[in-house]
């Protein structure tokens, strides 16, 4: 009908091997994969990188200004108990003449 497969055409596929965080590979499964004529995968891996970057640290995040300023050193102005007597009153200017013309 279409594209068939037959399993016995097919490679055997080697087992994977899987080793822990801290576990070492042992001389012994190095030598086995190597007489099997089949080169295994590795990448490289060194004690220290080769080149270590030199950044800067980050720049860090500027302190926010101050909203509300604190009192005066010589203190405030004293109020009279007559806030009225503050205030001048102004005199009302005179009504504006309508020209008719």
């Amino acid at each position: 009908m279409g594209l068939e497969f037959d399993a016995q055409e097919s490679p055997p596929l080697a087992p994977i091997r899987t080793t822990g965080i801290d576990a070492k590979p042992a001389e012994e499964e190095v030598s086995e994969s190597t007489d099997n004529g089949e080169a295994e995968c590795v990448t490289p891996k060194s004690e220290q990188p080769v080149c270590q970057p030199a950044l800067p640290p980050a720049p860090r995040k500027p302190r926010p200004a101050k909203r509300k300023l604190g009192p005066p050193p010589k203190g405030y102005y004293p109020v009279p108990s007559d806030l009225a007597s503050v205030f001048i009153p102004l005199p009302c200017p005179g009504r504006k003449k309508i020209r008719a013309g």
